[in-house]
Order: structure tokens, then C-alpha cells, then sequence
């Protein structure tokens, strides 16, 4: 029995030994963590830092204003079925919207322009239509338009009440009044800006004209028109908030380095574990030991 227990002895003691030697090297392998940490926090910050002083994308900032055109009525016609409104726009337009408060059942809502196309569908500005928008994305990831493309477009109203058409004049103008684009200079950048906004602008002709089965009276309808355009408002760099991409890098590699240490803290928490189950193995061996040799 003496010769038996021995060997588990030096066994446990030299598992001991090594525990030591680990847990020693613990205070380094944390001081070459937070080290590395500190090094990929100033590698970032730099990184963002770089990309905000010298970044070949600007964004260019629009108007965007909704004006409300004079509409012109140019009276019914001989039958009294149909009526006819103009209006003129001579700015970069977007947004095109002409609405009634009543109309019938049957009744037809043409809208035209003199000039070039416009782009109509029956759910831009839906409320059952959320988020949707003209140019969709295929299986294959390429765009295409799904709205209507013609110089003149109709309703026809399915129930008696009020009634609107909406459409869009240009895609390349951005609806919400900022847009952005690539360029190598500031003076580059504004020109290119300009030259999106020039582009579209021109003076267009828009007749609306309502036809019905049944007699209108004079001054019984009249169109509502909204039209949203386009001004270049300014050109500047895009840049991003240093501090808050630093905030956000910060908590990245904090988070990384949480889910990298879950494993070693782990390891160490059973090698403390271990340890002491060890230690308490090691003295009852020794316990035992010494009880055998005074027995004998």
C-alpha cells in the first residue's frame, strides 16, 4: 500500500506544481489582452479620424419644398361631362399630387404633362402601402421600376368621395432632400450637385381634366395640387462622429473580448475548482501514508 500511494503523491504533487506555473503566467496573458485592446482602440479611432478629413463622398442638401401651383379653369365642355384645369411648373419637381374632395362613381381623373414623362402607380402614398417604392431589387439584385411611365396617366373612381393621383417626376433628385455622391474635390462635388438639379428642371405644361357620365356644374369640382421641388441648398463632406464611433468600437471590442475570455475564465474557474478538489485528494493521501507507516 505504501508503494501504491507514492507515485499518486508525486502525481499530485507535480499537478500542483504546474497549477502554479499557470496561474502565474495569468497576470501577463491579462496585461497582453488589455494591451491589445488599447492598441486596436487607437488603430480605430485613427481609422475613423482618417476617413472623416479626407473622404472622397459628399452629401449635397436640397430644398425639398412643398408649394401649392395656381391652378387655371378652362371651363366645361359643350356636354357639361367633362372639365379641364392647367397648371405650370418651371423647377426640378419630385413629387406631383392632384386630389378632389368629391367625385362620383365613373368618373375619370386624367392628369398629363406637355413635356417629357412622368411616373405613376396606384399604391405610391398608400396608407395600406407601407414603404413602398418604385424601384425594386430582382433575385438577380438588379433594380427595376414597377411604376407606370407615360406622359399621361388615368383613374377611374370605384366609389363616390375623394379621390387622388400621385406621381413622380424625377428619381434622380432625392425624395428626402439630401443626397450623396463621389467626388475628388469639394469644387467637384458642387458641380455635379448642380448639374443633377439643372437636369431636371425645365417648364412643364400639366392639364387635369375630369370626365363623368353625369353633368358637372360650374364651380361644383376643383383640384387640389401639390407639387414638392428642388433648390440646392448646400454641398458638404461626409464625415461621422469620431466620439460616437469610438463609443461604438469601444463596446465592439469589449464585447469581443468578453466572448474571447468566457472560455479561458471558464477554464480557470474549473482549474481553481480542480485545485482545491486536488489539494484535498493530495492531503488524505498523505494523511494515509503516514497512517500506514505508523501502523507498520
Amino acid at each position: 500500500m505504501p508503494q501504491s500511494s507514492t507515485p499518486k503523491v508525486k502525481h499530485l504533487i507535480y499537478l500542483d506544481v504546474l497549477m502554479k506555473k499557470a496561474l502565474a503566467q495569468n497576470p501577463n496573458m491579462l496585461r497582453t489582452m488589455i494591451g491589445l485592446g488599447l492598441t486596436l482602440i487607437l488603430v480605430l479611432s485613427y481609422a475613423v479620424y482618417s476617413a472623416t478629413i479626407d473622404s472622397a463622398y459628399y452629401l449635397y442638401h436640397t430644398s425639398n419644398e412643398e408649394q401649392l401651383p395656381t391652378t387655371t379653369d378652362h371651363g366645361l365642355s359643350e356636354d357639361n361631362n367633362t372639365q379641364t384645369w392647367t397648371f405650370t411648373t418651371n423647377r426640378s419637381l419630385t413629387w406631383v399630387n392632384v386630389s378632389f374632395d368629391e367625385l362620383s362613381q365613373g368618373d375619370e381623373l386624367t392628369v398629363s404633362v406637355s413635356d417629357g414623362v412622368w411616373y405613376h402607380h396606384e399604391m405610391l402614398g398608400s396608407d395600406d402601402a407601407q414603404q413602398f417604392s418604385c424601384r425594386q431589387v430582382n433575385e438577380g439584385f438588379e433594380e427595376y421600376n414597377v411604376c407606370h411611365e407615360a406622359q399621361e396617366h388615368r383613374m377611374i373612381a370605384d366609389e363616390n368621395g375623394p379621390m387622388v393621383i400621385r406621381g413622380i417626376v424625377s428619381f434622380n433628385l432625392p425624395m428626402s432632400g439630401m443626397g450623396s455622391l463621389f467626388a475628388d474635390s469639394m469644387e467637384e462635388a458642387e458641380q455635379k450637385s448642380a448639374a443633377l438639379i439643372t437636369e431636371s428642371n425645365g417648364t412643364r405644361v400639366w392639364t387635369i381634366s375630369i370626365h363623368s357620365e353625369q353633368e358637372i356644374h360650374p364651380n361644383q369640382l376643383q383640384p387640389d395640387v401639390e407639387i414638392t421641388v428642388h433648390e440646392l441648398v448646400d454641398v458638404e463632406v461626409f464625415s461621422v462622429d469620431t466620439i460616437t464611433e469610438l463609443v461604438w468600437s469601444i463596446a465592439a471590442l469589449v464585447g469581443c473580448f468578453g466572448i474571447a475570455l468566457v472560455v479561458p475564465a471558464t477554464a480557470y474557474i474549473a482549474s481553481i475548482a480542480k485545485e482545491k478538489r486536488d489539494e484535498r485528494l493530495r492531503e488524505q493521501a498523505i494523511e494515509g501514508n503516514k497512517s500506514v507507516q505508523n501502523v507498520e
